[in-house]
């Protein structure tokens, strides 16, 4: 197995409850260790530029060199998985799950600074027809936020923060990451990657952690959140600590084989999976979304038997609950049965509505604004802590060493 454009192991994992997320209540997992520096490449390594061995690329799966071979494509899914995605609905409308691969989100472009380097001695080039949206952080600590200009050139950009933050970096608690990791969280359609500048290398493991995987929809995706780090598979994999791969699809999530393959092939140690409002809405019987959903739940608890496999059901949205949609109880009930008839101990199944509340949507009443998407991690992390933590910290212990 493979991480997105990080092929290594972890090497040891340990746990400690602690902290509150967002003043609810919900317990924090700390982990320390995990083998991630090892890059592995969906192209032609021969046909990568040199400077990229200088960072990581996280939630990058398929990246990929850009026309003049000068840049990177941060692309979350390799090529022949984006192409084997469902292009229409079962009612033949158009909906591009290969475009939603093709998106950014909450993918990472991540270094050390070497000893000697100063913040302002790195540049990295980013370019983006739609103009991406760039978040800074060292290690958990958010340091700012900009927009890149939109444009046919690559366009130079400086690491955020202040003297004082740098001059604490070392003295100041860690989070999930050691603080001296700078994070680039970007967001944005066919992201290019054009270098940079400065002495810096990837990260080492042990200022690395454990991994989280999300699948779902745009709310997955992080649709309505006001930044990519405050959607909930985002908030809940920071108050669990955990690392974060995000393959939501926005507007489909159609739980295709072929996206089941490709998760089934990277390493990580939780999964959650929200499936999927939109089969529900577009087409898709019951009969099918149990097919679907069925061989996803069973092909990742059998690639990761010993990982946590969270299956959650419709969150509440207004022409399901108010307007009595019947697919939507279809849809829940389906993934209950799905995971109680599965036979896998690591798959649990989770009520969305237990989740969210209708005050947690927003005004179109199906994507969380941000109050409810902390509602949701903090239902969720205080669920994992007190269901599922103390068979996931036996495992853990199980594969320390």
């Amino acid at each position: 197995m493979t991480y997105p454009f990080d092929a290594s192991r972890r090497t040891r994992c340990a746990w400690a409850l602690a902290a509150v997320l967002a003043g609810c209540l919900a317990m924090s997992l700390t982990h320390s260790a995990m083998a991630q520096q090892a890059q592995s490449v969906t192209q032609d390594a021969a046909a990568m530029p040199e400077w990229l061995a200088k960072v990581q690329l996280w939630n990058c799966g398929g990246v990929e060199p850009t026309a003049d071979g000068k840049g990177v494509l941060l692309y979350r899914a390799p090529k022949e998985v984006r192409d084997r995605l469902d292009a229409k609905t079962p009612e033949g409308k158009e909906r591009d799950g290969a475009k939603q691969m093709r998106v950014a989100a909450h993918s990472e472009i991540r270094f050390v600074l070497n000893e000697g380097t100063k913040p302002e001695d790195v540049k990295l080039h980013l370019r983006g027809k739609s103009g991406p949206s760039v978040f800074w952080f060292w290690g958990d600590i958010l340091a700012g936020e900009e927009k890149v200009s939109a444009g046919d050139r690559a366009r130079p950009i400086t690491p955020h923060g202040h003297g004082l933050m740098f001059s604490l970096m070392e003295q100041y608690p860690k989070g999930r990451f050691a603080n001296r990791v700078c994070r680039v969280v970007v967001q944005g359609l066919d992201v290019e990657f054009h270098g940079i500048e400065g002495d810096v290398r990837p990260p080492k493991p042990e200022e690395l952690a454990p991994v989280m995987l999300s699948y779902g929809t745009s709310i997955s995706q992080g649709a309505y959140a006001t930044r990519s780090d405050l959607a909930w598979n985002a908030l809940t994999a920071r108050a669990l600590g955990y690392d974060f791969i995000n393959l939501g699809s926005s507007g489909t999530a159609f739980c295709e084989p072929a996206i089941a393959d490709y998760m089934a092939s990277l390493d990580w140690n939780l999964c959650v999976l929200e499936i999927s409002v939109n089969m529900a809405g577009t087409g898709f019987t019951t009969e099918q979304f149990k097919v679907r959903a069925g061989y996803m739940i069973d092909k990742l608890a059998k690639s990761h038997p010993k990982a946590p496999i969270v299956c959650i059901s419709l969150f509440p949205f207004g022409t399901g609950d108010l307007w009595k949609n019947p697919n939507t109880k279809a849809y829940r009930e389906a993934l209950k049965e799905i995971v109680e008839a599965s036979g896998h101990k690591n798959v649990h199944f989770v009520s969305g509505p237990d989740l969210l509340s209708f005050t947690g949507l927003s005004r179109d009443l199906l994507h969380p604004s941000d109050h409810g998407m902390i509602e949701i991690s903090a239902k969720l992390s205080a669920r994992f802590v007190h269901s599922w933590s103390k068979r996931s910290t036996v495992q853990v212990q199980k594969m320390k060493g």
